[in-house]
């Protein structure tokens, strides 16, 4: 008689194939996801020199950080129907490799209308990163896993934040190398990681559990076993197919919901340099940089200790509304107290650390949501409205600067946060997979997510 066989029956098993999967793939997760958001914030310091030397103003610097996701957007969906075409290894590494070429010559432009195009280009190369990542996370981790994938994929944009702006700083203030300004230099020294990390991952990236030598062949068709049983087995579907997802109503649901939250993140985000300036104007470029540790820092720790407790958070949508409500409270703390250096700083540092939580949070909330036959082009979907929220963030906040003061401009992304706020309360989900002990078969369930 056969046994039948239950995805990965042994808990000690388990562990084992988790670890390994964890150590080879985590790293490679943590370190595109960190170039990635460096070569993202690198102009928000940039621009302390830049803006000086090109004559770019605090509006013309929020359209160029704005026109990066008008790119991204129309870019999205089409590349992650690449990436399922070719492979996530080949098309991840070709997107690394592309937006650090980018990056490198950004380093070069010499005015305004230049650093448009340039922006405009690295949106186009980094299009489809992000939810490409999620996708290829959905390949390897089961969702009672999934919360240590998503953490390690987001803990990287703290540190990004956290590394760009003392690295950035200490360039700008130290770095004049053969001719060049400092803040040319800043693109070049965060361009050239992203090429080399993008070859590594076209080395280095395993592309699915049964493609691999350090999982046995059992481990290896169990935890495939797991992960078609939740998401539904690997197939491969039209074009027309795939995109019958733009007419799911949880897809737009979760897009609009991603859209406005990703107004008030980027809002802030990438004014967070012009804010602390303005929070102390006699701080230098290092201050400045050495000053978002704290926020950055916390936000990296917030998302460590999330990382370790979310799989025992049964009411994910509650977690993603209290965390955009802590936010836009952190945003109205920096405008009340912004004559306050120290309580505005404690202000931001709440905001970083919930705004930076809430997107690990949202994908898990979304990556449960769709059903395999819809995520390639659903994630690429949700993610584009992202990249919208991220082109109106700081467009709005650029236009409401008066001077240099970005402070009044915040007001547009607290509106959004408690927006997005309103649409997760109405968020219904759809019957999601439980999470079962680990040495029973999982398998689907009633309940919402």
């Amino acid at each position: 008689m056969t046994r039948k066989r239950t995805p990965l029956t042994s808990a000690a098993t388990d562990r084992s194939v988790l670890m390994r999967v964890g150590r080879r793939v985590l790293p490679l997760i943590f370190l595109g996801s960190l170039v990635s958001y460096v070569d993202r914030v690198n102009i928000g310091y940039a621009q302390l020199g830049m803006g000086k030397e090109l004559g770019i103003t605090a509006a013309a610097y929020g359209l160029a950080a704005a026109i990066f996701f008008v790119a991204y957007c129309v870019c999205e969906v089409p590349s992650n129907l690449l990436l399922a075409k070719f492979g996530a290894r080949i098309w991840l590494a070709r997107i690394m490799v592309s937006w650090g070429i980018v990056t490198i010559l950004t380093g070069f432009v010499q005015d305004t209308t230049q650093l448009y195009i340039a922006r405009f280009l690295l949106g186009i190369a980094e299009a489809g990163f992000f939810p490409g990542m999620i996708l290829y996370i959905t390949l390897w981790f089961r969702s009672r896993d999934r919360a240590i994938a998503l953490g390690t994929l987001v803990a990287a944009q703290p540190v990004a934040f956290l590394v760009g702006g003392v690295g950035s700083g200490l360039i700008l203030d130290h770095v004049h190398w053969f001719g060049l300004h400092s803040w040319q230099w800043v693109f070049l020294l965060t361009g050239i990681p992203a090429v080399v990390i993008g070859v590594l991952t076209f080395r280095l990236l395993p592309e699915a559990p049964q493609r691999v030598r350090w999982l046995k062949p059992d481990e290896a068709a169990s935890l495939q076993d797991s992960l078609d049983a939740e998401m539904g087995k690997p197939e491969k579907h039209s074009v027309r197919a795939q995109l019958a997802s733009l007419k799911s109503r949880r897809v737009l649901h979760l897009a609009l919901i991603n859209c406005v939250t990703a107004l008030g993140f980027y809002g802030f985000n990438l004014f967070v340099p012009l804010i602390l300036k303005q929070i102390n104007p006699t701080y230098s470029a290092t201050n400045i940089g050495l000053l978002a540790i704290l926020p950055y820092g916390c936000a990296t720790l917030g998302l460590i200790v999330y990382s370790m407790v979310a799989k025992h958070v049964t009411r994910v949508r509650l977690l993603n509304i209290v965390l955009t409500l802590v936010s836009a409270t952190g945003i109205s703390g920096i405008i009340v107290f912004r004559g306050n250096p120290e309580v505005a700083l404690a202000f931001l540092t709440l905001m970083a650390i919930s705004c930076f939580i809430f997107v690990p949070a949202f994908w898990s909330l979304a990556s449960a949501a769709l059903p395999r036959s819809q995520a390639v082009v659903g994630f690429g979907v949700v993610n584009s409205f992202s990249a919208i929220g991220g082109f109106l963030g700081p467009y709005i906040v650029g236009q409401a600067a008066v001077g240099t003061n970005v402070t009044g401009g915040l007001l547009a992304p607290l509106i959004s946060l408690l927006l997005g706020t309103v649409l997760l309360v109405l968020w219904k989900g759809r019957p999601a997979v439980a999470v079962v002990p680990q040495d029973v078969a999982v398998h689907p369930s009633g309940e919402t997510v």
